[in-house]
């Protein structure tokens, strides 16, 4: 095997196809896995990033992640239905099969009002009644009227989602999460604002967009390929270049990281696999992982994360503890 296909597969760079063959050649022979761990050892001491003023005497750190549908599933219903503002006697819950996705669909009682929401790994299409469409992703819940009416379109979501906007001029489009608001005209974009998170992240992908927040008089305007992130503790917007492509991985299947923190690989993998994780080590939350996971099952990506980097993880039951190899 030759040293820039290994290194390619250590970065995550190999094309799925040539993925298990680099695997079972790294099993075929002790010498074939010596060779694998020199180059994983020295790609390791570049991107495992220690930073300076971490006490090392301190007792190791614990990153948990609790996945307790029935609370998170009335968690967003209770928050979407703040923001609608409206007086609601209350509601009926069902969960419905449709197009071989598991959706959970909350029906207010209000006749005007339509509330979708989706399960750990599901996905699902909304056509808004505008022709705007609406691809959810897991574990995220969007609001919307079943007929937008005045001079404006209005839809809440909390959690992830892409929206594809139908233009019309004399009735902008705002989505409304729990921290600032997204306003456009007709553009296509994806917002990630879940409450678990310590930011919002807005990723436009074609058009432009205003991303609001009370506080400030003037918006932040995004062009294609900008990515606004707002930090919740600090109550500040950062605007940075990004990869749409990238971001918008998850609509088929990828998990796409770039230099992107352990905490919050695991927080998606989390959601895509319904699974929690137990980070027992103070360097692994200092950890930037870069790679891609496309369509893989929860073993392929356990194993490439031990093999592609210094993690090794053990399963218990429905939980998974990462440590240090």
């Amino acid at each position: 095997m030759k040293e820039n296909e290994l290194i390619k597969f250590i970065k995550g760079e190999t094309h799925p196809e040539d993925r298990m063959s680099i695997l079972k050649w790294i099993k075929e022979s002790t010498a074939n896995q010596k060779k694998y761990n020199k180059l994983k050892a020295q790609y390791i001491s570049t991107t495992l990033n220690n930073e300076e003023g971490i006490n090392k005497n301190l007792a190791y750190q614990k990153f948990y992640i609790r996945k307790n549908k029935r609370r998170i599933k009335y968690k967003y219903v209770a928050v979407a239905a703040s923001f609608l503002v409206l007086c609601i006697a209350g509601y009926t819950f069902r969960a419905s099969l449709t197009n071989n996705l598991i959706v959970s669909t909350v029906d207010f009682f209000s006749s005007d009002i339509k509330s979708i929401a989706t399960l750990s790994g599901d996905q699902k299409t909304i056509n808004l009644p505008d022709g705007s469409k609406v691809i959810l992703n897991a574990e995220s819940y969007l609001t919307y009227p079943k007929k937008f009416k005045d001079n404006i379109r209005k839809v809440t979501l909390i959690g992830e989602a892409f929206f594809d906007v139908k233009r019309n001029t004399t009735k902008p489009f705002i989505v409304e999460t729990e921290n600032i608001k997204i306003k456009v005209l007709g553009t296509s974009f994806n917002i990630k604002s879940y409450p678990d998170e310590e930011k919002v992240e807005t990723t436009l992908v074609t058009g432009k967009v205003e991303v609001l927040k009370q506080e400030y008089t003037t918006p932040v305007v995004l062009e294609p390929s900008q990515r606004a992130v707002y930090d919740k503790l600090k109550s500040s917007i950062k605007v940075d270049s990004v990869n749409s492509k990238n971001i918008i991985a998850w609509k088929q299947g990828k998990l796409v990281f770039n230099q992107t923190p352990l905490k919050q690989v695991v927080l998606d993998l989390s959601r895509k696999y319904n699974k929690e994780f137990l980070i027992r080590s103070d360097n692994l939350l200092q950890y930037k992982y870069t790679g891609e996971f496309d369509n893989l099952t929860l073993e392929e990506v356990l194993e490439i994360l031990k093999i592609s980097s210094s993690i090794s993880y053990k399963q218990i039951n429905n939980k998974i503890m990462l440590e240090l190899q």
